[in-house]
């Protein structure tokens, strides 16, 4: 059960905050949040000078997508593995391969892909470790688990980063504010000098006149 909530926990936290479904072609941008690729782009038509994350804001300065590809193949792992048993009592029979159209039994470790016979046997696994599903995810579902608490991590990471931010903003706006009164309050002395300078010397010219 504890194994079962985690990789819930996870297929939970691996979605896309603009769609809510689950990340399809998972890209992470500069501030660590990671979207579908085709949400974030749509959410960054027509913007030109900031690209702005659709969680926190933070401000990207170009529209740069790192592709997640790890995080993509785990979560369908995931997912195969939260439909496993339940999910084949549902629906009478096991995933089958939409290439061989044979049941997905194996998996290969160094691609972290789940796979039928026929797929096992082909140039680009031969030279792989692969190895039962059962077997596969007894091992897998526990460093499944283990991705649950860095995806928050990432999370509260990114929220301080945009309090921080608010925060500078913030400072940097009570300076601008305390110059403008500095600069208000020198320009009113030095206007008050000069028309006080301006008026005794009117003064003087016109005693000189009268004596004269």
């Amino acid at each position: 059960m504890a194994v079962a909530a985690a990789l819930a926990e996870l297929q939970a936290e691996a979605k896309c905050p603009v769609c809510l479904d689950g990340l399809n072609d998972p890209v992470t941008i500069e501030c660590g949040h990671n979207f579908c690729r085709r949400c974030v782009q749509r959410s960054w038509v027509d913007l030109e000078d900031t690209f702005p994350c659709p969680v926190c804001r933070h401000p990207c300065r170009e529209p740069q997508l790192r592709s997640n590809a790890q995080l993509g193949r785990l979560i369908e792992v995931a997912r195969l593995l939260l439909s496993g048993p339940s999910g084949r009592r549902r629906s009478q029979q096991s995933p089958l391969c939409e290439w061989h159209q044979q049941a997905l039994s194996l998996f290969c470790e160094d691609d972290l892909e789940v796979l039928c016979p026929l797929c096992a046997q082909t140039p680009s696994h031969q030279a792989h470790a692969v190895r039962p599903l059962a077997e596969a995810a007894a091992d897998h579902r526990q460093r499944l688990g283990g991705y649950v608490e860095p995806l928050k991590r990432q999370v509260a990471e990114a929220q301080s980063l945009l309090v921080a931010q608010d925060r500078k903003v913030l400072e940097l706006r009570e300076q601008v504010q305390r110059q403008r009164l500095e600069l208000a309050s020198d320009f009113v002395s030095v206007h008050l000098a000069l028309r006080s300078a301006f008026c005794k010397s009117s003064f003087e010219e016109f005693r000189s006149w009268l004596s004269g």
